[in-house]
């Protein structure tokens, strides 16, 4: 190299030296960091199992949460949503977020579960008694939760979704009682807590995952399933099922969730926003799901599903089902959001 390319070459690095202090702020580059989050775009990507439709909770949630983070951070943040499992399954989708690959997911709580075992507590049967004591445990202990959760999975909960209680369906014969669940091959998700309560009932409960269901329902290789009333409308189950129970013992409880460090990394007034957009898509789909269940019930009689009401000893299916609380308190481990949900409620868990 020439002298003079090596002076010209001196002077190009001397200015890019110049340049690159200039940008910065004090000693710790501060103002440049700040300068460089409010300059580049933060994508979220927001990935869930359920369809496009406006009234799945899934997709509605995340189309809230769309419109507000984007509202609320001037287009600083965009959110792509990508439903119906695009990116695969609800489980992949919490480990996605726990590796930072998406930014956040929906799912049902059974399936987070198997990541942080004190959400368990929400697959106990019977755990509440109507949806105003769901959102009263989530409102009064929405950060000892996230504590919890953070230590087992390292993600965190930004909305909380319910869609009710889920119901039983099956295509054999009404279920009034108990006795009338004998024999019946009852498809429930793979989940230990959900599994024992059928068999507490005397039944058969055949884990299954979701996205075999339909089939496994129009091939009878199960009778029936459990599942809320949009749930069933959504999924067309009133084309393969034809009775309904209210057996009203477990809530449809979905987390939004995200990554605790990825939060905790965004600019302060982008966190903000996060946090708030999640509750706004929480108290969007309250209003949602209880103007939704009276239409739901509407559609479901008009395509010809029987409805029996709640089962007629409903006392005994919550006794035999409360039963088998104790013996996954070593599985849920820490039981002190037990205790505190119970204390919420005004009422003690079952002891062995």
């Amino acid at each position: 190299m020439s002298r003079g390319w090596q002076v010209a070459a001196l002077v190009v690095a001397l200015a890019a030296v110049l340049a690159l202090a200039g940008c910065g702020g004090d000693k710790d580059g501060k103002e440049g960091d700040k300068g460089a989050a409010v300059d580049e775009k933060i994508v979220i990507k927001y990935t869930h199992s359920a369809g496009t439709a406006m009234t799945d909770p899934h997709q509605a949630a995340a189309l809230k949460f769309k419109e507000s983070v984007e509202k609320a951070t001037e287009g600083r943040v965009e959110v792509q949503i990508f439903p119906a499992g695009q990116l695969g399954s609800e489980q992949k989708g919490f480990q996605d977020v726990q590796q930072q690959i998406v930014q956040a997911t929906s799912l049902a709580v059974n399936n987070a579960s198997v990541f942080s075992p004190s959400l368990g507590v929400f697959d106990l049967p019977y755990l509440f008694k109507d949806r105003d004591e769901f959102y009263t445990v989530i409102d009064e202990n929405w950060d000892d939760i996230n504590q919890l959760m953070a230590e087992e999975s390292g993600n965190v909960a930004i909305a909380w979704l319910e869609q009710g209680f889920r119901v039983l369906t099956n295509s054999k014969k009404p279920v009034n009682t108990m006795a009338d669940l004998k024999g019946l091959k009852i498809r429930v998700p793979v989940n230990p807590i959900m599994v024992e309560t059928f068999k507490a009932w005397d039944c058969e409960p055949v884990p299954i995952a979701w996205d075999e269901t339909f089939n496994a329902l129009q091939q009878k290789v199960v009778d029936g399933q459990e599942n809320p009333y949009p749930v069933i409308a959504t999924n067309k189950f009133y084309e393969v099922q034809k009775y309904v129970t209210d057996i009203h013992y477990k809530m449809w409880v979905v987390p939004v969730v995200v990554n605790e460090q990825w939060l905790k990394s965004q600019p302060a007034d982008v966190q903000e926003a996060i946090i708030q957009a999640g509750r706004d898509a929480t108290m969007d789909n309250r209003a949602l799901m209880q103007k939704m269940d009276q239409e739901t019930l509407d559609l479901l009689k008009e395509k010809g599903m029987i409805l029996s009401g709640t089962p007629e000893d409903e006392d005994q299916w919550m006794k035999n089902a409360m039963s088998i609380w104790p013996k996954f308190y070593d599985t849920i481990g820490d039981v002190r959001l037990l205790d505190q949900m119970m204390n919420t409620l005004g009422r003690e868990k079952p002891t062995a």
